[in-house]
């Protein structure tokens, strides 16, 4: 909870959600958050530097993408080597978000479908009775509906081809990390840059990185 509350202040403080929302393809963020002897580090990457695609997988050569990176992101040293000595407690991340985008889409497919059949059959059951106010009524109704599930449907597909991944880490080190070495730039060679922000016992700080500057210390 604690780190949560650092990670929104550095945030808010070096504007880092906004950036992140601007998701700017070849550009990453990365925040660096210090309690004592415990560290957190968050990376906010566009999915088509990190991944290669902004959908969920469509094919095998994609699903196998998402596994590897899946795999890569297990460890922290496959993003970022630490001068100081620290073992990785914990991580999480948001690849599931692209596991679920296929089902999401079938689900809101079928659910469209039983509106539809629905809509069907009460202008079965309206032209037996011959009510045409209602069936102008439903007509109205279908065309609001139309005209909002194309709203919606827009609202998917703009999220999805405008994905970020996140992953987190919570470390522990035994004496103070003085500097980074990112080796991510190895694994995504589309990303060109990273912010770095950070909140640590000797002050806070930002500084960019690029795939020819790929190392940095606190200041």
């Amino acid at each position: 909870m604690k780190f949560t509350k650092q990670l929104i202040c550095l945030s808010l403080c070096f504007g880092g959600i906004a950036k992140a929302q601007e998701h700017v393809h070849g550009a990453g963020t990365v925040f660096v958050i210090q309690d004592g002897a415990n560290w957190q580090m968050q990376y906010v990457l566009p999915a088509a530097d990190a991944l290669g695609f902004e959908h969920a997988p469509e094919d095998k050569q994609q699903r196998d993408s998402l596994a590897s990176l899946g795999h890569t992101l297990e460890k922290i040293e496959n993003l970022v080597q630490l001068d100081g000595k620290c073992k990785q407690l914990d991580y999480s991340h948001n690849l599931d978000v692209f596991e679920g985008q296929e089902g999401a889409e079938h689900k809101h497919g079928n659910l469209h479908d039983e509106e539809e059949e629905h809509h069907h059959d009460e202008h079965d059951e309206h032209d037996e009775h011959d009510e045409h106010d209602e069936h102008d009524e439903h007509d109205e109704h279908d065309e609001h509906h139309k005209t909002h599930g194309d709203h919606d449907g827009h609202d998917e597909e703009h999220e999805v081809h405008h994905q970020n991944i996140e992953v987190s880490y919570t470390l522990q080190c035994t004496n103070q990390v003085k500097g980074l070495s990112f080796v991510i730039f190895d694994k995504m060679h589309s990303l060109q840059t990273l912010e770095v922000q950070w909140s640590i016992e000797s002050g806070q700080g930002s500084a960019t990185l690029t795939n020819s500057v790929t190392d940095m210390e606190f200041n």
